[in-house]
């Protein structure tokens, strides 16, 4: 389920936080702006049926930022999900760019969480 939800950018656009505007979506990508950070696209690389899922983040700054999210089936009703994200940010801008960019990642695993656990049920 976990796998299903996360592969499509258009489900991906409700998985984002609140601070998240101008969200349009399809199925292999989508786009919004973050207030006062940046305006993203997101477009999905690569899908390993119920394992992998790679994307490419261009934003308005020109900062290379990849996400990849790992989906490992622990039993019949439970699988785990781990996000790992790869960006490359100048020296001078990791302090700014560093906490909205772990809340950003921290909301994205809940949401996909819950709403995974609400169609389970």
């Amino acid at each position: 389920m976990l796998f299903e939800l996360a592969s499509s950018c258009r489900n991906f656009a409700r998985f984002l936080s609140d601070e998240v505007k101008d969200i349009t979506a399809n199925e292999e990508s989508c786009s919004f702006s973050v207030d006062n950070i940046a305006k993203i696209t997101l477009k999905i690389l690569e899908k390993i049926p119920f394992t992998t899922i790679r994307y490419a983040m261009e934003n308005d700054k020109n900062i290379p930022l990849f996400l990849t999210m790992y989906c490992t089936k622990i039993s019949d009703n439970e699988t785990d999900i781990v996000i790992d994200m790869y960006i490359d940010i100048p020296l001078y801008l990791k302090p700014v760019l560093q906490k909205p960019l772990q809340r950003f990642i921290e909301a994205i695993s809940e949401k996909i969480k819950t709403n995974a656990e609400k169609l389970g049920s």
